[in-house]
C-alpha cells in the first residue's frame, strides 16, 4: 500500500472544520467518509494547536449513533463507559493475539509445506518463498495498525469527558427545544 499524506483538518473557534489539503470547509460526516476511505486524518485546534482527532472521531461516532447507524453494539458502549480504555485495549489485545496466532499457524504450515517440497520443483519453491515474504509483510502491517490503534486508545479518558459534555449539551438543547415548542 502506498504511503498517504495525513489530511490536516483545522478546527476554528466557531467550530468550523477546514480541510487544509483541499482548501474547503468540511463536516463531521465528510471526515467520517475520509476515515472510512482509509485516509489518515488529523484534526487540530487552529488557535492552540491541540490535537482534537480523538475528540472529533468520538463526535462522529456520537452523531452516527444518534442517526441509528449503530456502529457499536450497546454492550460494547456500556463496557467502554464502565471500564474506559481498558475495555477497548482488551478487545485490541485479544484481536492481536488472534491475528498473531493465525499468522504463526500460516507461517508454520507454509514452512512445513516448503520443507516437504524441497527443491524438486524450482518454480513452486519461488512461489512459496514469495508467499512467505508476503505473509511476513502482512504480519508487520497488521502489527503496525494494531500498535497505532492501541496508541490512539490512550485518549479514551478525554473522549469520555467530551462525550459527557456532548450529552449535557444535547440535554440542554432538548430542554430549550421543548420550551420553544410550548410557545
Amino acid at each position: 500500500m502506498k504511503d498517504r499524506k495525513t489530511i490536516i483538518i483545522k478546527r476554528y473557534q466557531n467550530r468550523k472544520l477546514y480541510d487544509t489539503q483541499n482548501s474547503t470547509y468540511v463536516t463531521l460526516e465528510d471526515i467520517g467518509t475520509m476515515v472510512r476511505e482509509g485516509h489518515d486524518v488529523r484534526v487540530i485546534d487552529n488557535k492552540t494547536k491541540d490535537d482534537l482527532t480523538s475528540v472529533t472521531l468520538t463526535q462522529i461516532i456520537f452523531e452516527e449513533e444518534k442517526r441509528k447507524k449503530s456502529l457499536l453494539p450497546l454492550n460494547a458502549l456500556k463496557n467502554i463507559i464502565r471500564n474506559g480504555g481498558d475495555a477497548i485495549k482488551d478487545i485490541v489485545n485479544k484481536t492481536t493475539d488472534s491475528v498473531h496466532s493465525t499468522i504463526s499457524t500460516a507461517k508454520e504450515g507454509a514452512g512445513s509445506f516448503y520443507g516437504k517440497l524441497g527443491s524438486a520443483i524450482p518454480a513452486e519453491e519461488n512461489l512459496i518463498k514469495g508467499v512467505l515474504e508476503k505473509t511476513q509483510q502482512f504480519s508487520k502491517n497488521i502489527e503496525g495498525k494494531i500498535k497505532d490503534t492501541v496508541d490512539s486508545i490512550g485518549h479514551v479518558n478525554s473522549l469520555q469527558q467530551e462525550i459527557r459534555k456532548l450529552r449535557q449539551r444535547v440535554l440542554y438543547l432538548e430542554k430549550k427545544l421543548r420550551v420553544y415548542e410550548k410557545r
